[in-house]
């Protein structure tokens, strides 16, 4: 099967020269882990080609927006004289006060005698992490991310990359299942069936089997079956189980564009209680819970970082083929390349 019988891609004005689609698709992106967002502190940082601002005020309520005053266009990070007073970010041109809501509630004369407003990202606040919408034209979002917020997950640990590519081909890793076994040497793929689609949902399920340990002696063998779910091209979890030992992990791939070349790939992971470590090991379920539970953290956490890093360098240099020659065991991808034309503003071209 050749892909030229089923893809479609977008023609838009705003490309690199990788790929032949927006580097920005429409979605819900990471913007930053909750508790590295203090109240009294404002931010800034470069996201999907602008630079922004964001704080949390005294209610807790995050802001995200341009920093950009409507005023007078002044820069409004805080390298550049931007401050928080009383949970309001302060211009430093003028003075010109916003609330978290991004409304100008106060300039150097009192009140503000016309609506001004700065240019706000709708945020979504969910299990530790801060994601904004963003869309091209500033249309409000028609879709949401899941709560996230479930009490029997551990706290996130986490990392994150600069590299040189794009959401979408970072996503496809989680459909390219013919790519695990020579990357990441697991073995046994399975598919379980085709990827569920439904609007900007996907999710695709599998099973494979892992080796952890430091030698082919000393190691545990997994059968692990594993779940993927993409809510767009920026939120990805994974989610491998082995059940036999009541073992649940959910690993987060927060892959955000920075400029129109390097994205910010974010590695988060946590887990649940091991139900029966001993399942795993023997003795293991003699050590308290608690450390039990903070060690296989660290561990799998290690073993996620070392698995995604092997994917780092050829994301970084592969090319983007419109035209793929694929096998007929690697129709997901096709698939998923027609999934993803949902998050591109512009019309589409037959191929």
């Amino acid at each position: 099967m050749q892909a030229k019988e089923f893809l479609k891609v977008p023609v838009n004005s705003v490309t690199n020269d990788r790929y032949p689609f927006s580097p920005f698709p429409i979605g819900w992106f990471w913007v930053e882990f909750s508790e590295n967002v203090k109240r009294g502190q404002l931010y800034s940082k470069q996201w999907l080609g602008e630079t922004i601002v964001y704080w949390r005020d005294t209610n807790d309520q995050v802001c995200v927006a341009d920093a950009t005053c409507p005023h007078l266009g002044a820069n409004l990070s805080p390298k550049r004289g931007g401050r928080l007073k009383n949970g309001l970010l302060v211009c430093p041109f003028h003075g010109f006060s916003y609330d978290a809501t991004g409304a100008c509630v106060r300039t150097h004369t009192g009140p503000p005698t016309q609506r001004l407003s700065l240019n706000t990202y709708r945020t979504r606040e969910t299990g530790g992490v801060i994601y904004a919408w963003w869309h091209p034209n500033r249309m409000e979002p028609d879709w949401m991310i899941p709560n996230f917020d479930d009490g029997e997950w551990s706290r996130l640990i986490y990392s994150s990359q600069e590299i040189q590519t794009h959401p979408q081909e970072t996503a496809e890793n989680g459909v390219d299942l013919t790519h695990l076994p020579h990357v990441h040497s697991y073995s046994d793929v399975q598919s379980l069936g085709p990827l569920e689609i439904e609007g900007p949902v996907l999710k695709n399920e599998f099973t494979l089997t892992r080796r952890l340990g430091p030698t082919d002696k000393l190691c545990i063998t997994l059968k692990v079956s594993a779940v993927v779910k993409m809510w767009g091209l920026g939120v990805s979890t994974i989610e491998p189980s082995f059940e036999e030992a009541g073992l649940y992990v959910r690993q987060f791939a927060l892959c955000t564009p920075i400029d129109g070349t390097k994205v910010n790939f974010v590695m988060a992971l946590q887990m649940k209680d091991i139900g029966r470590p001993n399942v795993l090991a023997p003795g293991l379920g003699l050590i308290p819970k608690r450390v039990l539970n903070a060690w296989f953290l660290r561990i799998f956490f290690g073993v996620y970082q070392k698995d995604i890093s092997q994917d780092f360098e050829i994301w970084e240099n592969k090319k983007y083929l419109t035209y793929p020659r694929l096998s007929p065991d690697e129709s997901s991808i096709v698939r998923y390349r027609r999934y993803c034309q949902q998050f591109y503003l512009d019309s589409f071209e037959d191929l």
